[in-house]
């Protein structure tokens, strides 16, 4: 397989949705705007701040709109993996859900999409060249959406 520039990138948002438990852009930053203000309402309060809840809750909002604004990339990930999926057909869809969806949080070993192809191909099914058509065609939708540099030969 000829290695685009967009790949690993590409590779690595499809995989992140699926980490992230395939939440929606807007599901992710509500995910992380109630982690961070619990989080931060309870260390004002355990820090000594004052015990006003108004002062605890404006902290959180703070501190969350931070944290928020510090992920617009992973958010903007998402919203182009969530648009790309839209795009695929549904067998499309399959192969990336097989290829890139599974085991997320583990490190790709060497071989590990190879055989995950192979996985594919025998669940859609669909050759080995098709599926590796369907993921470049996967990859190259999310850069348009995500608005990345495509090189063309």
């Amino acid at each position: 397989m000829r290695k685009d520039n967009i790949r690993d990138y590409a590779t690595e948002a499809f995989r992140f949705y699926a980490a992230c438990g395939r939440l929606t852009a807007a599901e992710l930053e509500e995910k992380v705007r109630q982690e961070i203000y619990t989080k931060s309402k309870r260390e004002f309060l355990h820090n000594g701040g004052p015990h006003l809840p108004s002062d605890a809750t404006a902290y959180a909002v703070m501190q969350a709109e931070d944290a928020v604004a510090e992920m617009q990339a992973e958010f903007l990930d998402i919203l182009a993996v969530e648009r790309t999926l839209v795009q695929l057909d549904e067998a499309q869809r399959k192969a990336v859900e097989i290829v890139y969806f599974a085991n997320p949080n583990q490190e790709l070993e060497k071989g590990e999409i190879s055989r995950r192809v192979h996985q594919a191909e025998m669940e859609i099914p669909a050759s080995t060249d098709t599926i590796f058509r369907w993921l470049r065609l996967a990859r190259k939708t999310f850069a348009q959406v995500r608005g990345l540099r495509i090189l063309q030969k």
